[in-house]
């Protein structure tokens, strides 16, 4: 993988077999992406997607939408609306999983010409989508010579709420859930386990395996990766991204943060190499030509230059200060007491000098 900045003269690729700019993806509105996952369906062939993928892409379009403000999975409960499915899935990560089945990437497809502004996309229709977004944000994907790269995105655990009266109870079946994800005989035979874990959150609170971004592209790329493939990674936080307005490469390469401890445990078990997933060459000032285009969302949608414009985060009901990780919340009542980060937020860490 080249880590060198992409040269201003190279554009990003675009995704889905040329079909899609991922510069003007980035601050898509929701009725455009609602489209595009109609359009991607309906003409599969054209945008370079398999035909044995697209039942699953119909049941992941059913689900994101059911699961999104207004939806009637998110509606299911009226005391409790929340954008986590009821019934245990084992491809949650809905917008990750929908977006990573439309590949594979293009030829020449690297960190900087493509899974970056692919994440930036990402995060941008979780915004849309999700009624409270992740926090965290992972592309993993397996290259080998002479052939295109596979990928996956996932987020970090987000958008639950814990049914008054309950404790914690629904989000210790959520991140046992997710820890199910990862459990194969490797794992368990290097003894990771949902109940033992050094990963600390803010609140000293011990952060299960399978909580993190990470989760799901390890599990779908690195797990069973081909033994010619080599796999990397990164993941960025949501609150080292501006929150309105444009963001430069160099910003995106600033939100990056190395896999916590959980993390780098399970790359190495299921044979990968940590610092495939370390981002340790943060350029001073890169050099990819930057780009800015509207977001109808913007304060100044109407401004021209040079940068990726992301798009406000909508506003929420709570918390009012979206600068946290979102935590699991009650209808009424305080919050019960779970990590607020993950331990990526650590003061110190996700920047490498």
């Amino acid at each position: 993988m080249s880590t060198v900045p992409t040269s201003s003269t190279e554009a990003y690729l675009p995704a889905c077999n040329g079909q899609l700019n991922l510069r003007d993806a980035c601050t898509w509105s929701l009725t455009r992406i609602k489209a595009f996952m109609i359009d991607v369906i309906a003409k599969h062939s054209t945008h370079g997607v398999d035909r044995s993928v697209v039942s699953e892409l119909n049941r992941l379009r059913t689900d994101i939408l059911d699961l999104s403000e207004n939806g009637s999975k998110y509606l299911s409960e009226p005391s409790c609306p929340q954008a986590i499915s009821r019934v245990v899935n084992p491809a949650a990560a809905n917008e990750g999983r929908f977006i990573s089945l439309t590949g594979p990437a293009p030829r020449g497809a690297t960190r900087d010409n493509f899974y970056l502004p692919l994440t930036l996309m990402y995060i941008n229709w979780c915004r849309k989508l999700a009624p409270l977004a992740p926090w965290v944000y992972s592309c993993v994907w397996a290259e080998q010579k002479d052939k295109q790269s596979r990928f996956h995105l996932g987020g970090s655990l987000a958008g639950y709420r814990n049914a008054e009266g309950q404790g914690n109870r629904w989000v210790k079946i959520l991140q046992r859930a997710r820890f199910n994800v990862l459990r194969d005989q490797r794992n368990d035979t290097a003894g990771i386990k949902f109940e033992i874990t050094a990963l600390k959150g803010r609140n000293r609170n011990f952060i299960p395996f399978g909580n993190c971004a990470e989760t799901y592209p390890l599990a779908s790329i690195l797990r069973n990766h081909a033994p010619g493939e080599e796999v990397y990674g990164f993941a960025m936080m949501l609150g080292r991204l501006p929150q309105d307005g444009p963001c430069s490469h160099k910003e995106a390469l600033d939100a990056m943060t190395e896999p916590c401890m959980n993390c780098q445990r399970v790359i190495t078990t299921w044979g990968g190499k940590v610092e495939n997933f370390i981002t340790d060459d943060l350029p001073g000032k890169s050099t990819i030509a930057p780009i800015r285009v509207k977001s109808s969302t913007s304060r100044d949608p109407k401004a021209s230059g040079s940068k990726i414009d992301l798009p406000a985060r909508p506003k929420r009901a709570a918390p009012a200060d979206d600068t946290d990780e979102p935590v699991a919340k009650r209808a009424k009542g305080p919050a019960p007491e779970v990590p607020k980060k993950p331990s990526h937020l650590v003061k110190g860490k996700g920047k490498r000098s």
